[in-house]
């Protein structure tokens, strides 16, 4: 193998561990959404644990200690190692818990304000009956604490009071009542399902942390409760449901505009020096209504500017690896070299005993391009001689290339030859002297700064 090389090389254990750091700054901020949804779960759980069957708060609980169980496990060593082997797949897994039981609790809320209600219903109706039997004591126990079993307890009083009084309108009044039924009968006799959709859009909300919109909302819907005209009744609610569904869309956009911007925290905060204007840019579209394309526009921008930063980061590890590996091999690496060979850019490298040769190496686009030179006119003739030179100098490089690219991998770099000429297929470039000589100078000048700043 001779002539110019091109060869595609990657920082793998860079790239590795780039990737181990962002799966962890994603599970940072995993947990920290935890503790916040934590919060508002527990927040609206505490206010209908009275309303609940002791079995159902034993699920609720047990979920949230289940997911505390596992944010717990991914702090350990172990556990990590995991979550790296399994990324985003793992992440987006304890994600569907969250929302999981996110719905386990909206479902047993709302089925606990529907019970609410229905008792509240039930209360109200057998109270009304017992002031019309004259029952005040009665009546004022049963609101005073009311509950299934204060309404089973006031039942029976006013089942004997009619059986005393023998009166039928008290027996129909007790039928009416149907005292005997269960307290989720109770709920099916008062159901409302215009009521009970609202509820769900509320209650989705709240568990947003939508409290301001909530809190108005539900004033309203409460109102209701005291209007009797059905047509009046029916349009205010189908009102409340479109805002509810249009503030429901509003705050699930704003969510996913925040985990947006949370991925976009978590790829810089992979690199330092991070450019000042992005960061304002995350900061101004946390405080805006997220528009969509200035969103979409800091999110490129974001992206190319750490694609590129690691590339740069990249590259600057692989050419010091390179030039110190010919080093050794007894290459002219000089200070400097490093600073100014950039991507893009390229230098030459000699070895000692071979001052009409060099090596040309060029940067571009993460891709290592090597090729041998030789000093001298390029219109001159070549003996037999030279190209016999020339030869021996392509083999030689071709070793030193192999060393080079082992020593890449040992450094935990993927090395592979992308082309390459065979040797004798093309002439060696001859480069005139005067024009090494200003690759030299080039070099000096790329290095005068920083020997000016040690100065």
């Amino acid at each position: 193998m001779s002539g110019p090389k091109i060869v595609d090389i990657r920082h793998l254990e860079a790239i590795q561990e780039r990737q181990r750091r962002l799966i962890r700054r994603r599970l940072e901020q995993l947990q920290r959404q935890w503790r916040e949804q934590r919060q508002r779960l527990e927040t609206a759980l505490e206010a209908i644990r009275s309303l609940l069957d002791a079995e159902e708060i034993a699920a609720i609980d047990r979920s949230i200690a289940a997911l505390d169980q596992r944010f717990m496990q991914l702090r350990d060593d172990q556990s990590l190692q995991e979550l790296e082997k399994r990324g985003t797949e793992r992440l987006a897994f304890l994600d569907a818990e969250i929302q999981r039981l996110q719905q386990q609790i909206n479902e047993s809320v709302v089925e606990a304000r529907q019970r609410a209600r229905s008792m509240q219903a039930a209360t109200n109706d057998l109270a009304a009956r017992l002031r019309s039997a004259g029952m005040e004591e009665e009546r004022r126990l049963l609101l005073m604490a009311p509950s299934t079993e204060a309404l089973e307890r006031a039942a029976q009083v006013l089942r004997r009071r009619e059986q005393e009084q023998a009166s039928q309108a008290m027996q129909q009044a007790f039928a009416d009542l149907g005292i005997s039924a269960s307290s989720r009968q109770l709920q099916q006799e008062v159901s409302d399902p215009e009521r009970e959709r609202i509820e769900q859009l509320m209650v989705q909300l709240e568990l947003l942390n939508d409290t301001c919109v909530t809190s108005g909302l539900r004033r309203r819907l409460d109102a209701l409760e005291g209007e009797l005209d059905p047509h009046q009744r029916k349009m205010r609610l189908n009102s409340l449901v479109l805002e509810l569904s249009h503030a429901l869309q509003r705050s699930q956009a704003m969510a996913e505009h925040h985990a947006i911007l949370d991925e976009l925290e978590a790829q810089l905060g992979l690199f330092e020096d991070v450019p000042a204007e992005l960061l304002k840019a995350i900061a101004a579209q946390r405080e805006s209504q997220g528009e969509e394309n200035s969103l979409t526009e800091l999110r490129q921008a974001v992206e190319r500017w750490s694609e590129h930063e690691a590339r740069r980061l990249d590259g600057e590890r692989i050419r010091s690896v390179v030039l110190g590996s010919l080093r050794e091999l007894g290459y002219d690496v000089r200070e400097g070299m490093q600073a100014g060979w950039v991507e893009g850019g390229s230098i030459v490298l000699q070895k000692a005993g071979s001052s009409d040769y060099g090596v040309e190496l060029q940067d571009f686009n993460g891709r290592l391009r090597s090729q041998v030179v030789r000093f001298g006119d390029p219109d001159s003739p070549v003996s037999d001689q030279q190209r016999q030179r020339d030869t021996e100098i392509e083999e030689q490089w071709c070793t030193a290339h192999a060393q080079t690219l082992a020593t890449l991998r040992q450094k935990g770099m993927e090395a592979q030859i992308m082309a390459k000429r065979e040797q004798g297929e093309h002439p060696l470039v001859v480069v005139r002297s005067k024009d090494a000589d200003r690759m030299d100078r080039s070099i000096a000048r790329v290095n005068q700064p920083s020997q000016q700043q040690r100065s």
